[in-house]
C-alpha cells in the first residue's frame, strides 16, 4: 500500500468514529484473503428524542393493543415507525388502569413495565408484550396500553446492512402445571453479515378474531423458565446470521383465549448488549 492509500484509509477511519459509528473488521476467508467487510456497525451514539416525532416526519405509533386476565393480566400491542428515519433503542412503558375492589380508578393507577426495542427500521412493525401484575376477581382491567418515550433517529442506512430479523411461528406446547411451562417453537431467520446481541423475543397473542389478547417478552432458547416438554435445542445462538429453529416460555400460561395459529413473534436483535439492559424483566 502506498503512503498515499495509507492516509487515505486513515482519514476514512477518523471520519467514521467522528460520527460516533464503530465499523465491524475486515473478514477473512478460510485461504486467508480478506473478504467483504460487515458495515454493520458496533454501536453507535445514542441521542434520545421523541419517539414520537421523527426528524422528517413520522415516528413511532401504536397500531394495536389488547390484554386479558388469568390471574396475571397479560398485555400486547404491535408499535410501527411510520417515519423515514431508523429508530434506535426505542423506550416505552405497559401500563395498566385497574379499578380495585370497584373503587373509581386513579388517573395513573397500576404498574408501569420498561421495556426497549432495539432497532425499528422505517415501515417496520415490531411486537411488545408482558404479564403485568395479579388482578383480584373483584378488580377490574380498565385499560392497558403503551407508553411511547424516546429514541434516537438515524437516517436510514446509518447501521449499513443491518436487516430484520424474521420470525416464523411452528407450533405451540401447552402444559397444565402450576408452574409456567407454555413453550412456543419458532423459526429465526437473520440475513446480517454478523452476530448481534439478543435482548429477547417478544410475543404477541390473539384470539380467533384477530384481537390481541396478551404478550411477553423473554428469553429465547427456553432460557428463564423450565419448559414443559423437552425441546430440541438450536443450531446457533439468536440474533446470528442464517436460520435456527428455537423457543420461548413465556412468564405465565398462554392467554386460554388464544388462538395459537395466530402467534406472532419478534426477535429483539441490537448492535450490541448496553451496560444496564431494560429488557431484563424477570
Amino acid at each position: 500500500m502506498t503512503k498515499r492509500k495509507l492516509l487515505l484509509v486513515v482519514s476514512v477511519v477518523v471520519a467514521i468514529a467522528a460520527a460516533g459509528i464503530t465499523t465491524a473488521v475486515l473478514s477473512v476467508g478460510d485461504d486467508g484473503s480478506a473478504t467483504k467487510p460487515c458495515d454493520i456497525p458496533n454501536s453507535v451514539q445514542e441521542q434520545p428524542a421523541s419517539a414520537k416525532t421523527a426528524p422528517g416526519g413520522g415516528g413511532i405509533e401504536v397500531e394495536e393493543t389488547g390484554s386479558s386476565t388469568s390471574g396475571l393480566v397479560s398485555v400486547g400491542a404491535v408499535v410501527r415507525n411510520t417515519s423515514g428515519s431508523i429508530a434506535y433503542r426505542t423506550k416505552a412503558a405497559l401500563k395498566l388502569v385497574v379499578s380495585i375492589q370497584g373503587l373509581p380508578p386513579g388517573p395513573a393507577q397500576g404498574p408501569l413495565i420498561n421495556i426497549e426495542i432495539p432497532v425499528m427500521l422505517p415501515g417496520q412493525l415490531v411486537g411488545v408484550g408482558r404479564p403485568l401484575v395479579n388482578v383480584g376477581v373483584t378488580d377490574k382491567v380498565i385499560s392497558a396500553g403503551i407508553d411511547l418515550q424516546t429514541t434516537t433517529w438515524l437516517p436510514n442506512g446509518a447501521l449499513g446492512g443491518f436487516t430484520a430479523v424474521t420470525d416464523s411461528y411452528e407450533g405451540t406446547s401447552r402444559v397444565n402445571v402450576s408452574t409456567p411451562a407454555d413453550a412456543v417453537r419458532y423459526t429465526e431467520r437473520s440475513a446480517n453479515c454478523r452476530a448481534l446481541s439478543s435482548r429477547r423475543t417478544a410475543v404477541v397473542f390473539r384470539d380467533a378474531t384477530g384481537k390481541i389478547v396478551g404478550g411477553d417478552l423473554v428469553p429465547p432458547d427456553g432460557k428463564g423458565n423450565p419448559a414443559g416438554i423437552p425441546q430440541q435445542p438450536p443450531s446457533s445462538p439468536s440474533c446470528s446470521p442464517g436460520e435456527r429453529s428455537t423457543w420461548i416460555v413465556p412468564l405465565q400460561n398462554i392467554p386460554q383465549n388464544a388462538d395459537d395459529k395466530r402467534t406472532e413473534l419478534y426477535s429483539y436483535c441490537d448492535l450490541n448488549i448496553p451496560p444496564s439492559d431494560v429488557n431484563n424483566v424477570l
